[in-house]
Order: C-alpha cells, then structure tokens, then sequence
C-alpha cells in the first residue's frame, strides 16, 4: 500500500502576514512626514515686535496687488507656525522676498 507523507514545508503566510503589518504602520509615518529642502528661495529675518501678528507683518512687505492671504499662510508654512501660534517681541520670523 502506497503512503502519502505531507513534506512539512514553510508557508509564505507569516512572512506576507509581517510584512503587511510593516506596510500598515509604516504608510502613515511616510505620508506624515514632511520633507523639507533647501530651496533657492531667499529669505528676510524679521523681528518681532509688540502687538505684531503674521498678516501685518505680511501687509507692511505686500506690493500692489499681491495676495496677503497666500502671503500670510506662506510665512506661517516657513516659519512652522500653527493657527494657534502666538508671536512673541524679539521672535526672528523668516520672510520670503
């Protein structure tokens, strides 16, 4: 009488099951990050004075027709500031020429 034997052999489940989770938690740590490279953009430093805020800072360098909204939004990008940011006096801001 003929036996079958079942050779015992490593699946590929474990390996694609790891690698999955590798993906699933990795993804968003990649789409999360910021990548921030030199540009050849150049830059004024600005110094903070009392009762300044970003859009008036921003108004004062505006040239005739600009957008001060895209302005503002631009410098705060730069200089890592949130909407609840809060301007200090003697704070260097960098401001986009």
């Amino acid at each position: 009488m003929l036996r079958t034997y079942r050779a015992s052999r490593a699946t590929l489940i474990p390996v694609i099951q790891l690698l999955s989770l590798v993906i699933v938690f990795a993804l968003p740590v990649v789409w999360g990050a910021h990548v921030y490279t030199s540009t050849p953009s150049r830059y004024d430093r600005v110094t903070v004075r009392q009762g300044d805020t970003v859009w008036s800072i921003v108004a004062k360098r505006a040239g005739p027709g600009s957008d001060v909204a895209e302005a503002a939004y631009t410098v705060a990008q730069v200089n890592h500031l949130t909407a609840k940011s809060r301007l200090q006096p003697g704070q260097v801001l960098l401001i986009p020429r």
